[in-house]
């Protein structure tokens, strides 16, 4: 494709997206499958500019009001970006925009004042406000900004950067080295460990790994170094009897399996039976089938689970949540998520962690976690918890995770009952996982 199409193939996606509520992944993919033509390059190169776009959103906005531009369309913002994000001049810019076939149309009289006007600036400026130098709707600003107080700037810069590739390699096929070499053997290179989750490998953007053998034989999976982290800190034995609430699809239910050698039971739920159908796949994938098992609920009432009361040695609860912390992979989500939103969650959420906490054993330990950065849905309701119920104890994180390694940055302590992690201290994505303890029997719930 010539540049000024794939140009005009980013504006059409922006202004797309704009216009209806779907996932940027859901229009992008939309878009991409009704034109098999567009080669992979191109693709990557397109999807990568509709991204930055979304990225860029609050401080290209406020270049355009800045310099009284009355557009805010994904043309105007394809401009703006073109001249303060790649230094783009205006000759450069007339050869894309030139109205040949698939091109966008030639620039107007407004469009060359504009380029004129931003020509030399840079995408940040001292005086944009708080949240448009983070790129937050104004509430979530305000929110995050009494979390990090002075640090947000940096920890919001982290999460507006493009995430790489983290696997799990799955122990019950092979080890951390095998799966090294299988991926070197199918050309894949800059293979790194992760540096905190022991069965962790990193890999550069835009790799295709369902295509690799290893992924084939259920040696890897794809699976963020967060995500395997929390499965860490669930402390999965052989022998357990473990419930998986909000399983989705399966990816920690695999890790647990995977802990346990395949010897015990995880019970993996959803709501959703089409998750759980994908959780099957992969389950007879990675080998660990006999020891999960799979079923749709209807919510966290179900009488099915009530029926599991006190039965369980570990409670896993990555409860349906904002999914925040997931800002690198999809950066649409703080600009279509709202503070009425954010309350349907915490009521949901603690509906689930009360019916959680009733299908642990005494002894046994509930893990409460969530992809969210917001304190509402994380130590908010979680303290709420701990007040309220005096038949669990929190469990510090250094108990579960002696031999952490000294690198890792806990907030708060490692005798905290709770982990907080972030692209910017830990090069993951944002996530919250919490430990208690039952020491006595409570009531059905």
């Amino acid at each position: 494709m010539k540049p000024g199409a794939r140009i005009a193939a980013v504006i059409e996606l922006y202004d797309g997206w704009t216009h209806t509520r779907d996932d940027a992944d859901r229009v992008i993919s939309g878009y991409f499958g009704t034109r098999r033509y567009i080669g992979g390059g191109d693709r990557r190169e397109i999807g990568e500019r509709f991204y930055d776009l979304i990225r860029h959103q609050a401080r290209l906005g406020w270049w355009l009001v800045e310099t009284g531009y009355e557009h805010q369309d994904g043309r105007a913002r394809m401009i703006a970006a073109l001249v303060l994000k790649d230094g783009r001049s205006l000759d450069d810019i007339a050869d894309m925009f030139n109205g040949d076939q698939f091109c966008p149309d030639p620039l107007h009289p407004a469009e060359k004042h504009l380029i004129n006007k931003l020509s030399g600036q840079a995408l940040d400026h001292d005086a944009q406000p708080g949240a448009v130098k983070t790129e937050l709707p104004k509430w979530l600003y305000a929110e995050l900004l009494k979390l990090h107080h002075e640090h947000l700037p940096a920890e919001m810069a982290a999460y507006n950067q493009p995430a790489k590739l983290d696997l799990r390699v799955n122990t019950l096929r092979g080890s951390v080295d095998s799966a090294i070499r299988s991926l070197e053997k199918d050309g894949i290179k800059g293979i790194e460990r992760t540096p905190y989750a022991p069965n962790g490998l990193r890999l550069p953007l835009g790799l295709n790994m369902l295509v690799a053998a290893a992924y084939k034989d259920g040696l890897i999976e794809i699976q963020d170094e967060a995500s395997q982290i929390c499965v860490k800190l669930v402390d999965a034995q052989p022998g357990m009897k473990i419930l998986d609430l909000c399983a989705g699809g399966g990816g920690k239910t695999l890790g647990m399996a995977a802990d346990m050698r395949g010897r015990g039971r995880i019970l993996a739920c959803d709501t959703h039976g089409n998750r759980l159908d994908n959780a099957r796949k992969r389950a007879k994938r990675a080998g660990a089938g006999d020891c999960i098992q799979l079923r749709s609920i209807a919510d966290e009432r179900d009488s099915w689970l009530r029926n599991k009361s006190g039965f369980f040695d570990r409670v896993l609860l990555d409860v349906p949540c904002s999914g925040l912390g997931t800002l690198r992979r999809n950066p649409a989500l703080r600009w279509r998520i709202g503070q009425r939103d954010i309350r349907a969650l915490t009521l949901q959420q603690s509906k689930i962690l009360k019916a959680g906490a009733a299908r642990v054993t005494k002894g046994g330990r509930l893990i409460y976690a969530t992809c969210s950065i917001l304190p509402e849905e994380n130590e908010r309701l979680i303290e709420t918890f701990m007040r309220d119920r005096k038949d669990f104890r929190a469990v510090p994180i250094s108990e579960i995770w002696p031999d952490a390694p000294a690198s890792v940055p806990v907030p708060g302590g490692k005798d905290k009952p709770w982990l907080r992690l972030s692209p910017n201290m830990h090069g993951t994505d944002g996530f919250f996982v919490a430990v208690f303890e039952r020491t006595a029997k409570g009531n059905k719930g």
